[in-house]
């Protein structure tokens, strides 16, 4: 009797653990989308790298989004640099400018070409669609509290989402988000394949939100 006390208080105490743990992850997460609510435009310049099939990316990106869904990408080093491309979504295509060439063409953001290296669409990396995108991972994985950390000297809530189905999420099992403690939004994002390695990441710096913007922002 006193052997299955001690494992029932052992049990209690591990569940115990874990809901408060599991809490403080959809509390950082509740916490990002309150904050998104009242956004109606931000910046932020974004450094990623990508790996797939031997293959690499590495760029920085000036990010620009205005609701319902306008994204600018201006791409200022490494990979295609001095490239740029903006999102219309009242027609649902892309207008890119290559670097060297003049004139800006259109492409719709399921093009192979219009895509990242592991397949992300242009406004995929929108707060608003990785927002959306915690609800695939709660209904096909996982959300778990990792701890905190700092992320350029910012204090981070660090939360992860799992899969057992990374097949329909870009080849991702298990991606790791920071979450800035003072406005709630990420920081840095990891991204795992299902050998547990690290194919992606990315740092958000210099967040701007509601800045004032130009009327002709989003346009090429």
């Amino acid at each position: 009797m006193r052997k299955l006390a001690t494992k029932l208080i052992v049990a209690a105490v591990v569940l115990s653990v874990t809901t408060i743990r599991g809490g403080q992850a959809e509390e950082a997460l509740q916490k990002m989308r309150n904050a998104w609510k009242p956004v109606n435009q931000y910046t932020v310049r974004l450094v990623s790298y990508l790996e797939k099939d031997g293959k690499t990316s590495n760029s920085t990106i000036e990010f620009s989004y205005k609701r319902p869904g306008w994204v600018k990408i201006e791409v200022i080093e490494g990979d295609k640099k001095g490239s740029a491309a903006v999102y219309d979504p009242n027609k649902d295509r892309i207008q890119v400018r290559w670097a060297g060439i003049a004139l800006p063409v259109h492409l719709s953001p399921d093009t192979k070409m219009a895509k990242s290296l592991r397949g992300e669409k242009i406004y995929s990396i929108t707060f608003e669609k990785m927002l959306e995108h915690t609800g695939w991972y709660l209904a096909n994985g996982s959300l778990s509290w990792v701890g905190e950390e700092t992320v350029d000297g910012v204090a981070c809530a660090v939360i992860e989402f799992k899969t057992s189905r990374p097949e329909k999420n870009l080849g991702i099992a298990r991606e790791r988000w920071w979450l800035d403690k003072s406005t709630g939004f990420i920081r840095k994002i990891n991204g795992f394949d299902a050998n547990g390695k690290k194919v992606q990441w990315s740092i958000f710096r210099d967040l701007k939100l509601n800045p004032d913007l130009p009327e002709d922002h989003f346009k090429l």
